[in-house]
């Protein structure tokens, strides 16, 4: 047994069906949670991923039985979110409906992965540098290995971004990196770390 998870952070993950998204949706997304439940815009805590579907040839995701929608929040927005629970939104056109969500406590994993993480300037050896200080200000000192450049849509243009995995991390600092996340745009995807084998 490790020590036990953070108590303060939990993922929620929303069952998901519907027809086709654009691979590009987390704006779109953002805007149409925070239309159904509007509270969810006053939690600083509330990290949002991008729906896991399958890709289709024409750049867009094509939402399946075992498809999801993750949220990683404090604990005390919990009710909030589960509010959105057997409702209807639209994401960039495409009806969508939200089923039951199921709770996970954080688990303490020694590698963790982002998908993206924002850049402050879109270039790779910037971003190594601002990944190696926000790492320091969280007092973490760990591998790490810089992947994947990616554009998103932002409020106000384009979002670069780099995948990034950390290796050999103690439980502390897997947990406080879960919770706090790294750099900006948590809410569109960015800077969110699960676990990776």
């Amino acid at each position: 047994m490790g020590p036990p998870s953070d108590p303060g952070y939990v993922d929620l993950a929303f069952a998901v069906t519907g027809g086709t998204l654009p691979r590009d949706h987390s704006l779109a997304l953002w805007d149409a949670l925070v239309q159904a439940a509007p509270a969810l815009a006053a939690d600083e805590t509330l990290a949002i991923l991008p729906v896991r579907a399958a890709a289709r040839g024409d750049g867009r995701l094509v939402l399946q039985r075992r498809s999801r929608l993750l949220m990683r929040l404090a604990e005390p927005g919990v009710d909030a979110a589960l509010a959105l629970s057997g409702r209807q939104i639209e994401i960039a056109g495409a009806r969508v409906a939200l089923g039951a969500a199921k709770t996970r406590s954080l688990s303490p994993h020694a590698t963790l992965y982002a998908h993206r993480v924002a850049a402050e300037h879109d270039d790779e050896s910037e971003f190594v540098r601002q990944a190696t200080r926000d790492l320091d200000r969280l007092g973490v000192r760990a591998e790490f290995i810089v992947g994947k450049r990616t554009l998103s849509r932002g409020p106000l243009g384009e979002l670069a971004g780099f995948s990034l995995m950390l290796a050999e991390l103690t439980p502390r600092q897997s947990l406080a990196l879960q919770a706090s996340g790294l750099g900006a745009h948590r809410r569109l995807g960015f800077g969110i770390f699960v676990g990776h084998k």
